[in-house]
């Protein structure tokens, strides 16, 4: 499903009925991830879908095995639903066992959600995660939001802590601030809007070129991110926002912010772009390293 810019706001996946989808493979490791889903959906009052993958194998009897691995699969998906019942209804909890690749399952559910949860790492498929290529896979196609929670994080111990937004002054994006304030302000915690930058190349071996050509482009960006900063106070006067500017790659900036984070939020561009966080670049350094979980949110034109 394509979401259309024109006929939805941003923040629009948060707005709706849509469910919270959590990749599930029964491992310990996979525990934060699905307690941290169903906090999502138990705080947004929305439905909640337990999915996991059953991959295809070649056996001597492919029935048989197919209905086994069906049955262990839903016994699982039941067990972890009844381990999320102190946080949400288990009549509004669903369960899928579906044949195929987890990055294919997931995007197919990803159609009708409002966020796709995943774990850091695991035991399965599903599970390698950032290990592999499921979670960055997932964050670079995904029609909506994708979480990419760490093995072990315990959000109780999180509580106050801010919420980072990595923003790109050149290319800035409506969705992903939104849907950082729009979680700040829900959680009464602040907004640190992080800005990084390294020097851009110049073609001179000329010092003064040089020189000027750097200073002309920090003030550039200075100028344009507080432009930014000023129309997001403007927008959501009730959420304490700390602008953050460092000479340091953006990754670093953001991963170096992140350690005293409950949540870091990026845009995501499509593979190939320039500019802003695409999955090849900084996001994706940021998914592989950090230690807190991680909202990748696909941008497109501003709303009008």
């Amino acid at each position: 499903m394509t979401i259309d810019p024109q006929a939805t706001t941003a923040g629009e996946w948060e707005g709706t009925h849509r469910p919270v989808v959590v990749a599930v493979d029964g491992s310990e490791r996979n525990r934060s991830a699905v307690l941290w889903a169903a906090h999502e959906a138990a705080v947004e009052g929305a439905g909640m879908v337990l999915v996991t993958a059953l991959h295809e194998r070649v056996v001597h009897r492919p029935h048989a095995d197919e209905h086994e691995r069906a049955v262990a699969a839903l016994t699982m998906l039941d067990r972890v639903r009844s381990e999320v019942r102190h946080l949400v209804d288990e009549q509004s909890v669903d369960t899928r066992a579906v044949p195929g690749a987890p990055v294919e399952v997931l995007l197919d559910r990803a159609a009708d959600a409002r966020l796709v949860v995943v774990g850091k790492r695991g035991l399965s498929g599903f599970a390698r995660a950032l290990v592999g290529s499921t979670s960055i896979a997932l964050a670079g196609r995904s029609p909506v939001p994708v979480a990419v929670v760490p093995d072990d994080w315990d959000p109780a111990a999180h509580e106050g802590r801010p919420v980072v937004l990595g923003v790109d002054p050149f290319k800035h994006e409506h969705r992903p601030a939104h849907l950082a304030f729009r979680r700040a302000r829900r959680l009464g915690v602040p907004v640190l809007a992080v800005h990084g930058w390294e020097a851009p190349a110049v073609l001179s071996w000329d010092a003064d070129v040089i020189t000027g050509a750097l200073t002309e482009h920090g003030r550039e960006a200075a100028a344009r991110f507080e432009e930014i900063v000023a129309s997001w106070r403007d927008r959501f006067p009730d959420v304490e926002l700390r602008p953050t500017t460092v000479h340091r790659h953006p990754a670093t900036a953001v991963l170096e912010a992140a350690e005293d984070a409950q949540l870091v939020v990026l845009g995501r561009h499509d593979p190939g772009l320039l500019g802003g966080f695409t999955v090849g670049s900084v996001a994706r350094a940021v998914l592989h390293y950090s230690e807190t979980p991680v909202i990748t949110v696909p941008v497109g034109d501003p709303p009008a």
